[in-house]
């Protein structure tokens, strides 16, 4: 199939090429109502919140064939997150409220007489109307058409975070909390500067939605989260929580361990995470959360209180030993997969020919 050939079967397969072939003029008018209805659902619920589907359609002059007596009634869209569990199913009503159902159904069972739209991660979008499949076409520069990810977004700066930045130490604030220069221990207490460098790098990397950043945000009296995140016009809200890994200590007077952190405290750290996700969903229903736990990885293997340096073997022992979670709490529809970072020895300590030649003399 040639380029023309394609275009052509695109603009065919079009959902409004479809809805006005499906039902004319009035396919072309429920759609001009439907649209403003659909991304006003996407302001309010993130793509990333859904884990199941999202099913969202509109019924030409009749009542659908779900069950009412199992439906959520709301006025405004902003209640849907009360309701986002990963699926949703939402009626548009003629008289502005929806019908909300928790669960997925199939698109291909609705009345001949709606226009359902569908998503599904993984399978993108898509449209029926009248009973009638219609392609939603990728726009260009964004993934999706009818509302924009921020949590993506925020997913996207942290991965970029940890293998620019923190991976090999390359963020100053991060280079100086080692004890030792060949990065085999921290300094004590060094989870205060990991917030700082990873404050800094979202303040200067999230630039879409004008979002504001705070440290140490209490989600309720007596639980501050590490990193809060919200933008500007929405109800989005992302708790970011930071943990450690490895050993800490000190080398002067006395070479003396401080401190051992193992990926139980990666487990512990999505459970708390987990804590503060319900503690802001009684406390802010409306908001559509997501939690994004990051991990400072610098396990290291044989280690003594007095190393200076780690073998390349037991230094990157645990490079690749990922950690396992309570797969309850990492299939919850408010939970981002955990960042683990692996921040890397320095192998380099030593051995270059400027540092020889100096220690000679």
């Amino acid at each position: 199939m040639d380029r023309l050939d394609r275009l052509t079967e695109m603009a065919r397969n079009h959902y409004v090429s479809v809805a006005a072939g499906a039902m004319g003029r009035q396919g072309t008018s429920v759609l001009r109502e439907f649209l403003p209805k659909l991304k006003e659902i996407h302001r309010c619920v993130d793509y990333e919140s859904i884990n199941v589907a999202l099913t969202v359609f509109y019924v030409v002059g009749q009542e659908s064939h779900l069950d009412y007596a199992t439906a959520y009634r709301v006025s405004d869209p902003s209640m849907l997150a009360l309701h986002n569990d990963g699926v949703l199913t939402v009626e548009v009503r003629d008289d502005g409220s929806y019908f909300v159902w928790k669960e997925k159904y199939d698109p291909d069972g609705f009345n001949s007489s709606a226009v359902v739209y569908h998503y599904e991660p993984n399978q993108g979008e898509k449209f029926w109307v009248d009973g009638s499949p219609g392609e939603v076409p990728p726009s260009v520069g964004f993934a999706r058409l009818f509302g924009v990810s921020r949590f993506e977004d925020l997913a996207q700066c942290l991965e970029e975070y940890s293998v620019k930045l923190a991976r090999s130490s390359e963020c100053q604030i991060i280079g100086a909390l080692w004890r030792e220069e060949g990065r085999v221990m921290w300094k004590p207490g060094p989870e205060s500067r990991m917030r700082a460098s990873l404050y800094q790098h979202l303040k200067s990397g999230l630039r879409h939605g004008n979002p504001d950043i705070t440290q140490e945000t209490n989600v309720d009296d007596a639980n501050p989260i590490d990193i809060q995140v919200k933008w500007e016009n929405s109800n989005r809200i992302a708790l970011i929580e930071i943990k450690w890994l490895g050993r800490s200590g000190v080398l002067d007077p006395h070479p003396r361990q401080t401190k051992e952190w193992t990926e139980a405290r990666a487990r512990s750290g999505l459970r708390q995470l987990a804590e503060y996700l319900d503690l802001l969903k009684s406390r802010a229903g409306s908001y559509d959360r997501r939690g994004f736990l990051f991990i400072f990885d610098a396990r290291r293997a044989n280690v003594k209180p007095e190393a200076a340096s780690v073998s390349r073997r037991d230094g990157l022992a645990y490079q690749d030993r990922h950690i396992s979670y309570d797969p309850d709490l990492l299939n919850r529809s408010d939970m981002a997969a955990p960042v683990r970072c692996f921040c890397e020895p320095n192998f380099a300590t030593g051995v270059s020919p400027s540092r020889n030649k100096k220690s000679a003399t």
